[in-house]
């Protein structure tokens, strides 16, 4: 069975990191994947991508939780990003960090220094959740159409 792709542009992916040498590294794997990267180095400048485009992935480096949280649930309050999902790039993966990174929307979480590999599986990951994925394929090539293919039972 095959899948149509309705949708033909790149995946738009906000990458939101402090370190300018990090942003450039992740947007050059991101982009030899095929996918759109949009950079920020602070939360304003994040805000203002946000409202500037539609977002399908927001990369999110945080080097301390709380802050990383409030930002996390601004995003969450926001109507076009409710619903996106957000891959936290961290400095430690501990059980508390989990459970509040999660419970803040973070759909995967990545300890950094990062490996591109394991951003790269993270990232197709995400995108292909079901909510995104809809947007992103159309139905099989061979779905049949329920009015005039299918056969009554």
């Amino acid at each position: 069975m095959e899948i149509r792709r309705i949708d033909q542009s790149p995946t738009s992916i906000l990458v939101v990191d402090r370190d300018p040498l990090m942003l450039t590294a992740m947007a050059s794997v991101l982009d030899m994947q095929g996918h759109r990267a949009l950079l920020a180095r602070t939360e304003e400048v994040a805000m203002k991508a946000i409202g500037s485009s539609d977002l399908d992935l927001i990369v999110l480096a945080i080097d301390d939780l709380k802050s990383g949280c409030e930002f996390a649930r601004r995003l969450r309050s926001l109507e076009k990003t409710r619903d996106v999902p957000v891959i936290f790039l961290v400095p430690q993966l501990t059980a508390e960090w989990s459970s509040r990174l999660h419970a803040d929307g973070g759909v995967f979480s990545l300890l950094q220094p990062i490996d591109p590999y394991a951003l790269i599986d993270l990232v197709e990951r995400a995108i292909w959740m079901p909510h995104i994925a809809k947007a992103k394929i159309g139905a099989p090539a061979t779905h049949l159409s329920r009015s005039t293919d299918w056969v009554r039972l």
